[in-house]
């Protein structure tokens, strides 16, 4: 059944590729399961097996830690019931890595002292000096020791990768179009909506501008006209390598001569008139120095599509066995097996009664089995375990569904209390209860809206004056100019001892209005 979740999941097998080809992130949690021994009884259960191998819950826990970091760090704190997703993410992770060092093993695939010591070398020589090295290693809390190690898994994983990929073929051609760029500029003429008159009409502006563009006023045409970020540049988005932009753009980008104007090209961002100012060209020592890198470069990209299905292929074949119930509920439920999940959320609440989550599962369970009551049974039990306003929120709309409406307000209201700060949050919850006819409850909310409003609208406050204090702070600090000299005859003073200064207000300037947008031809 594990391969069903992979369907489910293709952003991992996605890094698992990337991982494997760049060896990183591989190598590291290769190293990781290598030798390690757990401390405890909890630490040391096995969760699941790969091929015979234990997954131990300390493992899994590690992973899973560093995959929520990771994605907190770009989506914010996720709610609780979340975790059991990224949970399983982890174990998905930890299948793909040990496949992957079974199969270097199977192939009796090492790493000598020397591959180790050029690739540390490597590392090395990014570093001013090697005390910048060691003070970066300590600041990442590693050792010599510690990196060699994972050096020498990626190490593995590269050899593995060629082993896979084998000799493919590298054209001449190809190694020259992979170091080939070209610096362009553009103008771009945004159609004003989707409709066909609005593209008819972006059409005909690109070939007016067309008729009046040329070397000496491009830029200042690009300025005027450009509906991208690159405008504030003179329609300038530097160099571009072949790939780097849609098709269309780069067709004639690379077929210009330095100098030449392109006539109106269309996108799916519009119509660009294009030059190019500067190419570089495949040829001389730089282009020879970098000949090897990219043809290795080119090679591992020409094998990607073959390096996925080896590993989907040995992933196949593994023999992963799940232990861990909730693990077991969470397939199942995937899987759209809902009396297995629920036997099997039911066996690991026996073993962890307290986590509220677990019965928020289970819940979800008799749901869809269309047993909303038993569901909402066990979000109440949730709810008693655990104060997380989604919880709260789920058993609101169970108790909707329900039309069980005053209860439903007082979940939802429990929720709006434990998320004051969350606006979008507060926003749905409002309308949830608006749609109830609960006016005095929305309400409520509807204050707490207003009392975060509040808020934020102080704190910018805040970092205005801050702002206008630190720009005062600066004008005071400042040099100030040096007044011009003014000769002024002495009859003219008459007996004042300096002339009579006149005051000028300095006129005040608006703030330079910023184009949005970045340079629509890069992906």
């Amino acid at each position: 059944m594990f391969h069903k979740m992979r369907d489910k999941m293709k952003i991992v097998v996605i890094i698992v590729v990337v991982a494997m080809v760049g060896g990183g992130l591989w190598a590291a949690l290769s190293y990781f399961f290598s030798g390690r021994q757990a401390t405890s009884t909890e630490a040391a259960a096995v969760v699941a097996t790969v091929n015979g191998q234990a997954v131990h819950f300390y493992d899994l826990h590690q992973v899973f830690l560093n995959q929520l970091q990771q994605i907190e760090a770009q989506q914010g704190t996720l709610p609780g019931r979340a975790y059991e997703s990224v949970r399983y993410q982890a174990l998905d992770l930890i299948v793909g890595s040990l496949v992957l060092n079974q199969e270097i093993a199977k192939r009796n695939l090492s790493a000598s002292k020397a591959e180790i010591d050029e690739e540390l070398q490597t590392i090395i020589d990014l570093f001013p000096s090697e005390e910048d090295f060691k003070t970066q290693l300590e600041y990442a809390g590693l050792t010599e020791d510690s990196l060699r190690a994972q050096l020498a898994e990626e190490v593995k994983y590269n050899k593995l990768t060629k082993e896979i990929i084998g000799d493919l073929p590298v054209s001449e051609e190809e190694i020259r179009e992979a170091f080939e760029q070209v610096r362009t500029s553009h103008i771009l003429i945004r159609p004003e909506g989707e409709s066909d008159e609005a593209w008819i009409a972006a059409e005909e502006q690109a070939w007016d501008v067309y008729s009046q563009v040329n070397l000496e006023n491009f830029a200042e045409l690009a300025e005027t006209f450009s509906g991208d970020g690159s405008a504030a540049q003179g329609g300038d988005i530097g160099f571009v390598p072949r790939g780097a932009t849609v098709a269309e753009y780069e067709n004639v980008a690379f077929s210009l001569e330095i100098g030449e104007i392109s006539e109106p090209v269309r996108s799916t961002y519009g119509y660009h008139i294009i030059t190019v100012t500067e190419r570089q060209e495949a040829e001389g020592e730089e282009f020879e120095a970098a000949r090897a890198e990219l043809e290795e470069q080119i090679r591992n990209e020409k094998g990607q599509e073959d390096l996925l299905a080896w590993f989907e292929e040995v992933r196949e074949a593994a023999d992963v066995v799940i232990i861990d119930y909730q693990m077991h509920a969470f397939e199942h439920m995937q899987a759209g097996e809902y009396e297995d999940a629920v036997h099997y959320y039911t066996l690991a609440i026996e073993q962890q009664p307290g986590d509220g989550y677990l019965y928020a599962s289970l819940g979800d369970a008799y749901y869809e089995m269309g047993r909303v009551e038993d569901a909402i049974a066990q979000y109440e039990l949730a709810t008693e375990t655990f104060s997380d306003y989604a919880l709260f929120a789920g058993l609101g709309d169970l108790l909707r569904e329900s039309e069980r409406f005053d209860e439903a307000a007082e979940a939802y209201l429990k929720a709006s209390e434990l998320v004051p700060n969350d606006i979008w949050t507060q926003l749905a919850l409002y309308q949830y209860l608006t749609e109830m006819e609960r006016d005095d409850d929305a309400l409520i909310i509807e204050e707490r809206i207003e009392a975060f409003q509040a808020k934020q609208d102080e704190y910018l406050k805040e970092l205005q004056e801050q702002q206008a204090t630190q720009d005062a702070s600066d004008d005071a600090v400042a040099p100030e100019a040096e007044e011009p000299q003014v000769e002024v005859e002495a009859d003219a003073v008459g007996d004042e001892e300096s002339p009579e200064i006149e005051e000028i207000e300095e006129a005040e300037t608006e703030p330079e209005e910023v184009l949005d947008g970045d340079s629509d031809p890069e992906n």
